[in-house]
């Protein structure tokens, strides 16, 4: 049983040691990654997060209660690396799922369910969406993070966005 604890998180280790093109920061980076378990499906190119899932890079920090890191298919032309991390290969989307967070130095967004899709460098978050910039608050049914284009985009859903704004609490340019 411990030896399968072992291989399980040498295997998740291995996936996360590569460099990986996803980036849930506009600054880039090693990506650290906890949880209280971890499962590796290789045949599904998968990694499984489970509880108090804590992902940084950079100033960058997303949180939820699970985690499922999938893994894009490497090219017919890739040879095996050998490195501890040739497994996997690069990250093709994240998905968050409960109580999630995501911070920058910026700005605070909470959902229900978050995904980042690295074609793309988009996180979209759903569910009771509520964003945080300084003092001003805004909520909504759906907000998509451009990361490196650092734009946000909040949609009301089938209802409307709501903002409170606060004036006095602006920084001048």
């Amino acid at each position: 049983m411990a030896l399968n604890r072992i291989l399980v998180s040498l295997t998740a280790l291995a996936a996360f040691a590569m460099p990986a093109a996803a980036q849930i920061s506009s600054e880039g980076g090693p990506i650290y990654i906890n949880s209280e378990r971890t499962e590796s499906l290789e045949r599904e190119r998968k990694v499984l997060l489970i509880g108090n899932v804590d992902i940084q890079q950079g100033d960058a920090r997303l949180r939820a209660d699970t985690g499922t890191m999938i893994f894009a298919e490497k090219s017919a032309g890739t040879t095996q690396s050998t490195s501890v991390g040739g497994g996997f290969g690069q990250v093709k989307t994240m998905i968050a799922e409960g109580n999630v967070f995501y911070i920058t130095a910026d700005m605070k967004a909470k959902g229900d369910r978050g995904v980042y899709d690295a074609a793309s460098d988009i996180i979209t978050m759903t569910g009771n969406v509520a964003l945080l910039r300084e003092r001003d608050v805004a909520e909504g049914a759906v907000l998509r993070v451009e990361i490196g284009n650092r734009r946000t985009t909040l949609d009301g859903g089938d209802g409307r966005t709501r903002m409170v704004i606060d004036p006095d609490n602006q920084s001048g340019n």
